[in-house]
Formats: structure tokens, C-alpha cells, sequence
């Protein structure tokens, strides 16, 4: 019984990395997308705070911002947890980040699925995505790579929760 214990908690030690490392993966996805659209908008407009009546679209107001700020939430969310279990202390915890994530993943591919909706309406079959440059394919959206490393995170979050709850 402490052999598998032991196994377990390998496990998850395991789990909870791949955890971490999914979530600085999509992180750094959704913030050098939002900081090269944020650069692009205060060169162009002069400033962050302006939210109407602009030529190019407030990165603030776009979902890739919001997603930005819902991977540090998760990151912060997931070290703190992987914090406690290389402590040796409770994996508790995992199933919350996992329903936050399940959020994060219907809000990431709601936004995907809108992108494409808008790419196959579109009479040129392009869209300007959010880098402000053309796109002709939901794959060149940094959105769709972000939204499956909330995913895969959203997995490993449930797999870890699934392994710390006793049989």
C-alpha cells in the first residue's frame, strides 16, 4: 500500500509539472500576442486607454487579453497548488483549477469557432486577426494554440485530481 502510495504521489509530483509547463506555454503565446497587438495599438493611437472611435481595435478588449489574463490566474493558481504537493503536502486543490479551466477551454474555443465562423462569412475568406494582419485560417490564430494548452492543462488538472482522490 505505501509502494503505491509512494507511485501516486510521483505521479502527480509528474502531472503537476507538465501542469506548469502547459500553462507557461500558453502564456507566453497569449502575452507576446497581446503585447505585440498593445505595441501596435499605443504606436498607432498614442495611447492604451482610447475604446471607441479608433482604426484598429483595443487589444484591451479583445479576447486575447482576456485570455492573457486568465493564464496568470492559472499559472499563479497551478504553482501554488504544485507548491504544496512538493512540499508533500494534500494535492486538494486541482479540481477547482479544473473547472476554471474548463471555463478558460469553452471560452478559448468559443473564440476559435467565431474566428472561423468569421473567416468562411467573409467575402474575401480572410479576416484581420490579432496581430493585425490578415488570417485565412483559424490554425494561424494564436487563439487555437492557446486554447489547446488550456486544454491539455485542463487534463492534466482533472488527471492529477483523479490520482490524488482515494480509491
Amino acid at each position: 500500500m505505501a509502494e503505491q502510495t509512494a507511485t501516486n504521489v510521483k505521479a502527480i509530483r509528474g502531472l503537476a509539472i507538465w501542469l506548469i509547463v502547459f500553462l507557461v506555454i500558453g502564456a507566453t503565446i497569449a502575452w507576446f500576442t497581446s503585447i505585440v497587438a498593445l505595441t501596435r495599438f499605443y504606436a498607432s493611437e498614442g495611447t492604451l486607454l482610447r475604446f471607441d472611435n479608433f482604426g484598429v481595435k483595443n487589444p484591451m478588449i479583445t479576447p486575447c487579453f482576456w485570455g492573457a489574463l486568465a493564464y496568470l490566474v492559472c499559472l499563479g493558481w497551478g504553482g501554488y497548488l504544485y507548491s504544496r504537493v512538493a512540499q508533500g503536502g494534500s494535492a486538494a486543490g486541482y479540481r477547482p483549477l479544473g473547472i476554471f479551466l474548463i471555463a478558460c477551454v469553452l471560452f478559448g474555443f468559443g473564440n476559435v469557432g467565431y474566428e472561423w465562423w468569421q473567416i468562411t462569412h467573409s467575402t474575401s475568406g480572410s479576416i484581420i486577426g490579432c496581430l493585425a494582419q490578415p488570417m485565412t485560417s483559424v490554425f494561424q490564430s494564436p487563439c487555437m494554440y492557446g486554447s489547446i494548452m488550456f486544454l491539455v492543462s485542463m487534463i492534466a488538472a482533472f488527471g492529477i485530481a483523479r490520482k490524488s482522490t482515494p480509491a
